[in-house]
């Protein structure tokens, strides 16, 4: 038998340990992070060459949710024939194209993802574009105003051309099969209103590169 004076103290060391142990098994459970999205307008700042980066995938300003970076990992290829003054860069993240624009007059960027299903369809993802360059949402009627139908290698979509204070967005909304493809031009108002032309060529360039699209 141990003395008394040693039975307690051993007492107290076992105790010690095992409170140890339950802190280390709390300190050790995983943190939950949200990441906040991040809201993005084109920058008017004039790029150098050596200052120019890829576009954030995030400048998308769509929450990526589970099952989309799939999607556009599965997604067809494109092949299309953009403007001589677009930068090009490497697909990134969910993106399946990514340029920059860059003038005296501002800069601007071309972007293509692909999502599953249709987004919320055409006027919520019209209305998502309006917030970006400070336009108030607009109701269904409302969309002959500023979009037309258009054709994007041989599937039926909506060209769509929204105007800002200082900003302006040209781009297309293209359904086909289950997944939506959105083609935009964001920028200031100068440098998109210039490339117009250049996007509407660009959009009718596009084609899949997968027969099944």
């Amino acid at each position: 038998m141990l003395p008394q004076t040693y039975h307690n103290i051993l007492q107290i060391v076992i105790s010690a340990v095992f409170a140890l142990f339950w802190v280390g098994c709390d300190s050790a459970q995983p943190a939950v992070y949200e990441i906040p999205k991040e809201e993005r307008s084109a920058t008017t700042t004039i790029q150098t060459e050596q200052t120019i980066s890829p576009p954030a995938a995030s400048s998308t300003n769509m929450p990526i949710l589970p099952g989309m970076q799939e999607v556009a990992d599965s997604a067809p290829e494109l092949s299309y024939q953009a403007s001589d003054d677009w930068e090009e860069f490497e697909p990134s993240g969910i993106r399946k194209g990514n340029f920059t624009i860059n003038s005296e007059s501002g800069t601007a960027e071309v972007t293509i993802l692909t999502f599953p299903g249709d987004v919320g369809g055409a006027l919520a993802n019209i209305n998502r574009w309006r917030n970006q360059i400070g336009l108030n949402p607009a109701t269904s009627e409302d969309i002959g105003k500023f979009s037309t139908p258009c054709e994007i290698a041989g599937h039926k979509g909506l060209y769509v051309r929204l105007e800002g204070e200082t900003q302006n967005i040209l781009g297309a909304i293209l359904p086909v099969h289950n997944n939506t493809w959105f083609f935009k031009m964001l920028g200031d108002k100068p440098v998109v209103l210039d490339n117009e032309e250049a996007m509407k060529q660009f959009l009718d360039s596009v084609q899949f590169t997968d027969h099944a699209h």
